[in-house]
This record gives structure tokens, C-alpha cells and sequence, in this order.
């Protein structure tokens, strides 16, 4: 995937620990998810009542205004942004659009994206949603994604989805995926999510893998938590015309709440934590959400 660029260009520059590194992702998702699931499941007593929707958070016709600021170390240069998304559920469909402003690597970006959900019947639903940059290296210059979903069991307690991904830099850089995910709803107010990316990178030909686990709670209508956990592989990341990160591991944590202060009003918060052989990110996210 492109990301954001360096203050003083230099060369490609290729990852010499790639092989090593794989290892990591793996034992600090599993860790992560572990350490999760055993706090939530002491922290909330057993409920009954309608399961938290799968993407997490409140559901409900919204838009949301989020800013973020993020340190980087290495003299990689500090991230910042403002992002605002709109949602709209109907009866079987639910619109999406969403707008990025961001500040990373020493440039400036901006990415606009809109997405559609269909539920064709109680089991059976699509998704589709595209993206388009305005041409700065740190965003895609234009990102498809879409997939297909199945709910399963008596209470349709289960979620699997398969899909594909396809994203172009703004150089010859462009990557191929295949995506898959398996969602429980579990009896205590719980969603689980384990999710897959199969890339494939060009030129080339580059091999890479991510896979990333959610836990979600909603204990109340007002109230959620996500603890996301993110690792493997990645292909390469664009920093500035004249600079690519190519073939590293990297792992990822973030941590949100969003509170419903009235039935039109939320607040939200997030930590995040990502890490390369590169450099090191963390930062927070602060957001307010109205609801109709």
C-alpha cells in the first residue's frame, strides 16, 4: 500500500530484515487478542439484547468529523489530518462517503472515497466502494475495493466475506489483493473479526501478506470498544516521489472508544501504534459524531 515522505529524498531504499521481521506480526497479534478477550469477557457480565453491528461503534444515519495528530521517529516527519465521514443506512442499503486531509512524511494529501452496501436478503450481501487521490504521493491516485458477504448459524451469528483489492500510486506502483474476513457474534455483546490481505505488488511481482483481528463491545447503546490488531508484510510505501520503502514487516494496535452523550451526539477517542524497521508511529484521535 502507498503511504505517506521524507524531508530529504534519497534512493529506494529495500528492507534487509524482511525475513526476520515476519515472524513478529503473528506473536503480537495472537498476544493482543488474547490479552483482549480475557478483559472483556471479566469486564462485562453476561446480556442479553441485539448484537453490536460488525463494523463496531453506534449504529444509525451519522457524520463525523475526526482530526489526529501522530509522532514519527527517525526524522521520518509527524502526521496529522482531519478526516469526515458521512454514513446512511437504509432498509438494505448503506451509503458511505468519506474525505481525508493529510499532512505526512513532510507533504500534503487529500483522498476522497464513497462506498455502497446491499443486503440482498437476511444471509447475503455485496459491498463496493472506491477512492481517488489528488495526485500527492502520499495517497492512492485512485483504490477499488469489494466483496461478498454470507451470514450463517440460527442467529446468523456468523459473518464470512471474500473480496479483492486493486490500488494505484501515482508512480508505475500498483497492488492486487485478495481479501477474506470471519466475523462471530458472540452471547456477551461481543463481535469477534479475524481478517486476511493476499497482495501482490508491481512491478515486480512482490508477495505480501497482513492479517489483522478485531474485537469489538458494545455493552449499551451508548457506549463501544475496539481493540484492533494489525500484522505481516507489506510490499512497499511510498514516502515522497523520489523514496520507497519496499519489502518490510510492520505491526500495528489501536484502541477507540465512542461514547453517545445525547441520542444525537457522540465523542469518540483512539490510540495508535505502528511500527516498521523504518520508524515508529503513535498518536491519538479525537472525533465527534451526530447522529439522526
Amino acid at each position: 500500500m502507498p503511504a505517506p515522505s521524507s524531508r530529504t529524498p534519497r534512493p529506494p531504499v529495500r528492507s534487509l530484515t524482511g525475513s526476520v521481521q515476519a515472524e513478529r506480526p503473528l506473536a503480537v497479534l495472537v498476544t493482543s487478542l488474547l490479552a483482549a478477550l480475557l478483559g472483556l469477557m471479566l469486564l462485562f457480565p453476561r446480556g442479553v439484547g441485539a448484537q453490536a453491528p460488525l463494523t463496531g461503534g453506534l449504529t444509525g444515519s451519522s457524520l463525523e468529523i475526526n482530526g489526529f495528530g501522530q509522532g514519527v521517529t527517525n526524522r521520518f516527519g509527524d502526521w496529522s489530518g482531519l478526516y469526515v465521514r458521512g454514513i446512511r443506512p437504509m432498509t438494505r442499503d448503506t451509503w458511505y462517503a468519506d474525505v481525508l486531509a493529510l499532512r505526512a512524511f513532510g507533504l500534503r494529501g487529500m483522498q476522497f472515497g464513497a462506498a455502497h452496501r446491499h443486503d440482498w436478503n437476511k444471509r447475503l450481501f455485496h459491498a463496493l466502494g472506491g477512492n481517488v487521490g489528488d495526485g500527492s504521493p502520499i495517497v492512492p491516485r485512485y483504490r477499488v475495493d469489494g466483496s461478498l458477504g454470507l451470514r450463517m448459524g440460527d442467529r446468523s451469528q456468523w459473518q464470512v466475506t471474500a473480496g479483492g483489492s486493486f490500488v494505484q500510486s501515482i508512480t508505475e506502483l500498483h497492488d492486487v489483493a485478495a481479501t477474506g474476513s470471519i466475523a462471530w457474534f458472540a452471547p456477551r455483546l461481543v463481535v469477534l473479526e479475524l481478517s486476511a490481505r493476499f497482495n501482490t505488488s508491481n512491478p515486480g511481482n512482490v508477495k505480501s501478506q497482513r492479517i489483522a483481528g478485531l474485537v469489538t463491545v458494545t455493552p449499551s447503546q451508548r457506549r463501544s470498544f475496539s481493540l484492533r490488531t494489525i500484522g505481516g508484510t507489506e510490499g512497499w510505501q511510498i514516502i515522497s516521489i523520489e523514496r520507497t520503502l519496499q519489502q518490510f514487516a510492520s505491526q500495528e494496535v489501536s484502541l477507540s472508544w465512542r461514547e453517545k452523550l445525547t441520542p444525537k451526539w457522540a465523542l469518540s477517542t483512539q490510540g495508535d501504534l505502528y511500527h516498521n524497521p523504518f520508524y515508529l508511529r503513535s498518536g491519538v484521535t479525537f472525533g465527534a459524531a451526530r447522529y439522526w
